[in-house]
């Protein structure tokens, strides 16, 4: 059986060229440039990136950076999608990583007059992750949630949720249905009927908010939980598959396959030898 972390907080400082090529981690990424100048690619987005900025990262957004000005001073924090959730149970404030509108911005400017201490909650938070003391995971969700309600208070209006309105809280209701319930059978008609709304109307609504369809979405949330399976326990192939919500494992190795450009058994051969790039 292996084992893996929920949260991982890293400092980190270079004075040497660093360019990171297209990835992605299966859990949530913040970076907080404390010092430097980074360009990266989020998806299709572009950003150039300075100093007192935050970059929030899904795990299900591929992307890349390149050092443009040193020293590069960051944190940068990873955490599973579970732990986040357990975490920081507001959906205003997690819909930095659910929601993806088309005038969705992946860089929040942090220069309100909270910004001082929201850079001492990242500071405590790597301390707390780092020094693993007793009861430090309670710590560290204590401190990711005030990190976010200070973020808010800080930059309400770049929250997405904060201005969805009512359909816009259907769908987020609906996200919420699907990342608990993603392992049953889950069609559009079925979730149509739990949440009295037009399925036409919700196919176009889900798009909009997320940035991804409702099929693609309840799949790509499949594939995440078949990649954690796949890294962190020996389950075979065939179990992945129906532990991740898939019926058919000739279907399961197929859109595996599409998504990630390897076959399950190869990802996980990759991922163990430690063949994975970090930010």
């Amino acid at each position: 059986m292996f084992f893996h972390r929920n949260i991982d907080a890293v400092y980190d400082e270079s004075s040497d060229e660093l360019e990171l090529k297209d990835h992605f981690h299966n859990s949530f990424e913040i970076i907080y440039v404390l010092d430097g100048k980074v360009e990266c690619r989020i998806n299709n987005k572009h950003y150039t990136v300075s100093r007192d900025n935050f970059i929030f990262i899904n795990n299900m957004e591929t992307h890349n950076l390149k050092v443009l000005e040193y020293p590069y001073r960051r944190y940068y924090i990873l955490v599973k999608s579970d732990f986040f959730k357990a975490s920081v149970q507001n959906p205003v404030f997690s819909s930095v990583f659910n929601n993806r509108p088309e005038n969705f911005q992946h860089v929040l400017r942090n220069d309100g007059e909270m910004k001082d201490v929201i850079v001492k909650n990242l500071e405590y938070l790597y301390t707390e992750v780092k020094s693993k003391k007793e009861f430090w995971e309670d710590a560290a969700k204590s401190i990711l949630n005030m990190v976010f309600v200070l973020l808010y208070r800080s930059s309400p209006g770049y929250f997405p949720v904060h201005n969805l309105g009512g359909s816009g809280n259907i769908i987020v209701r609906i996200q919420k249905y699907i990342e608990e319930n993603y392992m049953n059978p889950i069609s559009l008609d079925e979730v149509s009927r739990l949440f009295f709304a037009n399925k036409f109307h919700i196919s176009h609504k889900f798009k909009t908010i997320t940035g991804f369809t409702f099929r693609e979405y309840l799949i790509m949330q499949r594939i995440s939980r078949a990649k954690d399976l796949l890294l962190y326990t020996d389950e075979d192939v065939t179990q992945v598959c129906i532990n991740s919500g898939f019926n058919n494992v000739n279907h399961f190795i197929r859109i595996f396959k599409k998504m990630e450009n390897i076959t399950p058994l190869q990802y996980r051969k990759k991922s163990r030898t430690g063949d994975r790039q970090e930010s």
